[in-house]
């Protein structure tokens, strides 16, 4: 038992230690509207009012915004763009609460574990939400969603970069 023990546990609390310090991965939703001819589109005009993200972060999610969509081959105008791309960011506090013991039913039957402190993660999950509107009818023709903890500066705005990238990935051609 102490073999399997030290063995089998040591390996299992570095995973677990190793995931705590990876960076958090992002979670991409998009929809779009089927019957709009994308094609059409050739200029856009980013809303850059208040997104809820900082005048750093705020900069960096322009910058991925525009990268982004010059290579798509679009360009920046200012009035009769045909998309309106708006941006915002909401956050909300999570936990997360990992058990820490009782009964585990496996294949082999079920076994008591030992009882150990339950492991509570309390963080701030950030939505950053990209919607694309029609100039012409004002409609909505594609909205991403992506998902992330919120960490440091610099971890944030890889996240934002990560985040409009997978996004853009996914804009219909």
């Amino acid at each position: 038992m102490s073999k399997l023990f030290r063995y089998g546990t040591l390996p299992a609390i570095v995973c677990g230690l190793a995931a705590c310090t990876t960076a958090p991965s992002i979670t991409v939703k998009t929809d779009y509207d089927h019957s709009a001819s994308f094609g059409k589109y050739h200029t856009y005009a980013l809303d850059t009012a208040a997104t809820g993200l900082g005048p750093t972060n705020n900069a960096v999610l322009q910058q991925a915004l525009r990268s982004s969509l010059a290579a798509r081959g679009l360009k920046e105008t200012g009035a009769n763009a045909s998309l309106y791309i708006v941006s915002a960011v909401i956050t909300s506090e999570k936990v997360n609460v990992l058990p820490g013991g009782g009964v585990t039913v496996s294949r082999f039957g079920a076994y008591r574990t030992w009882a150990m402190n339950a492991d509570v993660q309390q963080y701030t999950e950030g939505t950053l939400i990209i919607d694309f509107v029609d100039g012409k009818t004002r409609k909505l023709v594609f909205r991403g969603l992506a998902q992330a903890a919120v960490g440091s500066q610099a971890r944030n705005a890889n996240a934002i970069r990560e985040a409009v990238t997978k996004i853009m990935a996914q804009f219909p051609s």
